[in-house]
């Protein structure tokens, strides 16, 4: 089974099931024939990571907006912690993104 996001375009083989602006339970494989086919070796591994780093970029900047609101009613401990946090999603996007374009 292939799913491909709405939002993001890339195959994956799992659904989500958390709450947020954007749908991840679409089954069809249309759009990303050359992703999902398995043409060639680890084409399915490569599409899922390219669709892991978009999501994980897509995260961070919902994480972002998250802190902004904590820090406008005054909470800016939260918004510090949330920060530290993205730093770190930040941090894991670019081993991503080396591996990522150490497959293509």
């Amino acid at each position: 089974m292939h799913i491909v996001d709405g939002e993001h375009g890339h195959c994956h083989g799992h659904a989500h099931d958390h709450a947020h602006d954007h749908a991840h339970d679409q089954e069809h494989c249309g759009s990303c024939s050359s992703e999902c086919g398995a043409k060639k070796p680890g084409s399915e591994q490569e599409a899922l990571l390219s669709y892991m780093l978009d999501h994980n970029k897509h995260h961070a900047a919902e994480l972002a907006d998250v802190a902004k609101k904590f820090r406008e009613t005054g909470k800016e401990d939260v918004a510090v912690q949330i920060e530290k946090a993205i730093e770190n999603f930040d941090k894991g996007n670019l081993y991503l993104s080396l591996a990522l374009s150490l497959v293509k």
